[in-house]
């Protein structure tokens, strides 16, 4: 394994575990990533200055969850060394850092604990196993061997139905288990004729799901498996609620497989390709100013045109994020503080967008809320 040493990360291991050939989609929603970001830094510093209420509760819930667990069986809360962001390496084959460590050396007890902010339902098995192994093994090497550690791997998403899910191992079995399982995953990665697993979070995240020849049979061929005819009507507004029901979980599957073919399709017809019925139209979409060059551009419009920064402004969307990161620079306090100054002072002109989307009421796969459809009166 040395030649892979720290090829890929326990959270891609998790989601490889899942589908072998996933790949993530680097055009991915960045507001969603940057929130997340956002709420990390806030439950490990318990800085909630510039979060919204929603926010705050879900970075507080987090952190108190945490310090709970120093109680846990009568445990004396001084005995815990309470660790965060800690860089794991669980040797020649993975790496990467766990939001909060609490380890007990007279308990010879370790917490391991990882945030997630996410809305959508998911499980995070070998991320967490990976985490606690690497930890088990760093502890062993510290004490040279010399007793057992047991080891317990929560994950805490305060906004999923289920917010905590707890993994409890031994140390002796945990590490060696874990070790085999990241050895065969990487045997099969590196196996050309192991395909693809089609799976519901992963596939709407996948920059490979438009050549996934897995993907494009799943929501179709997953109603008829159980005996689900498909929707009575495709007209959204003629829909039962029933009919409703299982567009939403066709859609999961479908959304992102069909933004891959219409772009694909739009890329071979530019590159001399002609589709049957179709024909390449090219509309502009206005001229757009990177944020690199608007110093520039205000320089420009003031010199031949006598635009004025304040005429400017006028004419232009900030980016909040980015006055908050301006502020902080200049002020040398953190982007958290600087955005909780503009919450503070300045909502009488600011307005926090909102959205909203269907979640699943139980953790279930596609494929058991298709058949807990079908069986409903």
């Amino acid at each position: 394994m040395s030649g892979r040493h720290h090829k890929y990360g326990p959270s891609t291991l998790d989601a490889l575990s899942k589908c072998i050939r996933f790949k993530y989609d680097e055009t991915q929603d960045e507001d969603a990533a940057s929130e997340g970001t956002e709420l990390h830094a806030a439950a490990e510093t318990g800085n909630t200055a510039g979060l919204d209420d929603e926010q705050a509760r879900c970075v507080d819930s987090a952190r108190s969850y945490a310090e709970f667990l120093k109680f846990e069986d009568g445990a004396d809360p001084a005995d815990w060394e309470d660790l965060r962001e800690v860089r794991l390496d669980l040797k020649d084959l993975t790496h990467g850092t766990a939001d909060r460590v609490l380890v007990n050396r007279k308990l010879r007890r370790i917490h391991v604990v990882d945030y997630k902010f996410t809305r959508v339902e998911n499980d995070h098995a070998l991320q967490l196993r990976a985490y606690g192994a690497a930890l088990v093994e760093k502890m062993l090497a510290e004490s040279d061997g010399a007793g057992e550690w047991s080891v317990v791997m929560h994950v805490v998403a305060p906004r999923l139905a289920n917010p905590t899910e707890r993994e409890e191992a031994v140390g002796s079995l945990l590490l060696p288990g874990v070790r085999a399982e990241i050895e065969a995953l990487y045997e099969r990665i590196e196996d050309p004729f192991v395909e693809a697993t089609p799976h519901e979070d992963l596939c709407r995240k996948c920059g490979r799901a438009g050549t996934c020849p897995k993907l494009r049979g799943v929501a179709l061929a997953v109603a008829p498996s159980i005996g689900l005819p498909l929707p009575g009507t495709f007209d959204i507004d003629a829909a039962t609620p029933r009919d409703r029901a299982i567009m939403q979980v066709l859609a999961g599957a479908l959304v992102q497989l069909a933004e891959k073919w219409k772009k694909s399709n739009a890329d071979a017809v530019a590159g001399g390709l002609e589709i049957p019925g179709f024909k390449l139209t090219t509309r502009s979409t206005g001229l757009r100013l990177a944020k690199a060059n608007a110093a520039e551009f205000a320089r420009r419009m003031e010199e031949r045109h006598g635009l004025a920064a304040v005429d400017l402004l006028a004419c232009a969307n900030v980016a909040v994020n980015d006055v908050c990161d301006a502020i902080a620079m200049a002020k040398g306090m953190t982007a958290a503080d600087a955005k909780e100054d503009l919450k503070t002072h300045d909502t009488d002109i600011l307005s926090e967008g909102k959205s909203q989307f269907l979640s699943k009421e139980k953790r279930l796969s596609d494929l058991e809320t298709l058949a807990m459809i079908a069986n409903a009166n």
